[in-house]
C-alpha cells in the first residue's frame, strides 16, 4: 500500500521527536521541537520539560554536540520539503511539535506564514517563555 502525504509527513515528524529524545537522553517528561523554513532561512530548535522545569536544548549537552543536533535537525527540513513537493502540498514554513513522552500524546502546529517582524528564533524564545 502507497504511503499519502500525511503518512510521510507524519514518519518525518515522528524523526523529529526521535532525534529529541536521543538528544535528551532519559528523564523527559516532554519535548519541544520547533522547525522553520523559508527560501531563504533554516531553522531547528528544541526544548523540554525535565522534572518540572523547562530547559533549552543548550542547557543538557555540551556546545559542540548542541551544535551538531542543530545541524542534524536543520538539514532534515529538506525532507519536510520533499514529501510536499512530491505530493504537490504547500510547505509549511513553520511546524511547532510537542510530544508528551508519558501519555505518548502528540500535537503538532503548522504555519504556512513567513515572518515579516521577527526572527524565527524570537518567535521560538517566545514559545519557550510562554511554557515556562
Amino acid at each position: 500500500m502507497a504511503n499519502c502525504f500525511e503518512d510521510e509527513l507524519t514518519d518525518i515528524q515522528s524523526e523529529y521527536i526521535s532525534l529529541c529524545l536521543e538528544y535528551s537522553g532519559e528523564g523527559v517528561d516532554k519535548v519541544y521541537a520547533y522547525i522553520y523554513q523559508t527560501p531563504n532561512a533554516r531553522m531547528f530548535n528544541a526544548f523540554y520539560l525535565i522534572n518540572g522545569q523547562i530547559k533549552a536544548a543548550g542547557q543538557l549537552e555540551t556546545d559542540v554536540d548542541c551544535d551538531e543536533f542543530l545541524a542534524v535537525g536543520r538539514d532534515d527540513i529538506s525532507k519536510i520539503i520533499d514529501v510536499c513537493k512530491k505530493f504537490d502540498r504547500e510547505i509549511p514554513n513553520e511546524m511547532k511539535l510537542v510530544y508528551d513522552v508519558n501519555t505518548h500524546g502528540f500535537d503538532a502546529k503548522m504555519s504556512y506564514e513567513a515572518y515579516e517582524d521577527k526572527t524565527p528564533f524570537e518567535v521560538f524564545l517566545a514559545w519557550l517563555r510562554s511554557e515556562r
